[in-house]
């Protein structure tokens, strides 16, 4: 039988190891902190703050799928919007409710000979503005309203209220080249909207 080997020697703890030891424990007693709540507070430091289920993720992950969804529409929408008014067609103008761009409807009326005009006597009303043309007859200066002349091209909500005051103040026009009195009026604008206003 063969000889049973003898465990190896414990080593006695060394003077630094009962150092520490002692000092651990005297700064537990010192702080009150007993040794079963020192463990319990390393666990709970240990233990991760926030735990989130599999089933909570996949809600978080969907809510942001809907989000980023949601403003990639908003901004598709948005672009094609301003690409819209970019182009020239025509949007609704929240003063009047007018077209804002007018071009496109005056186009083909400048192609038309002019017997097919309407005659004089038929005034554009507010709600319905028309586009004059060279060749039908221009919109007074001195007994036009606001709506009449909003109604000519190159001629906006705020010039057409300038027209009208400067008529109140001033008098009656004697020239259209008196529309350079006018506030925002300026040469260009006056030889675009020359073909359309008239004095009489």
């Amino acid at each position: 039988m063969p000889p049973q080997a003898s465990p190896p020697p414990s080593t006695p703890p060394s003077h630094e190891d009962t150092q520490q030891t002692a000092a651990a424990c005297t700064l537990r007693a010192l702080t009150a902190v007993r040794p079963q709540e020192a463990a319990e507070q390393e666990a709970e430091r240990d233990r991760p703050r926030v735990s989130v289920e599999p089933v909570h993720a996949l809600i978080i992950i969907g809510v942001l799928v809907i989000a980023l969804a949601t403003s990639l529409t908003l901004l598709i929408q948005q672009s094609m919007s301003l690409a819209h008014e970019q182009n020239g067609t025509p949007v609704a103008s929240a003063a009047t409710g007018a077209p804002a761009a007018q071009a496109p409807q005056s186009a083909p009326a400048a192609s038309e000979p002019a017997g097919t005009m309407p005659d004089a006597s038929s005034q554009p009303t507010a709600s319905e503005p028309a586009t004059i043309e060279p060749t039908f007859t221009p919109v007074d200066l001195n007994t036009a309203s606001q709506a009449q002349l909003e109604s000519v091209k190159g001629i906006g909500p705020v010039t057409a209220a300038n027209i009208i005051a400067y008529r109140a103040s001033a008098g009656r026009f004697t020239s259209v080249d008196e529309l350079l009195n006018v506030q925002g009026i300026g040469a260009k604008t006056l030889e675009k909207i020359r073909p359309y206003v008239g004095v009489r």
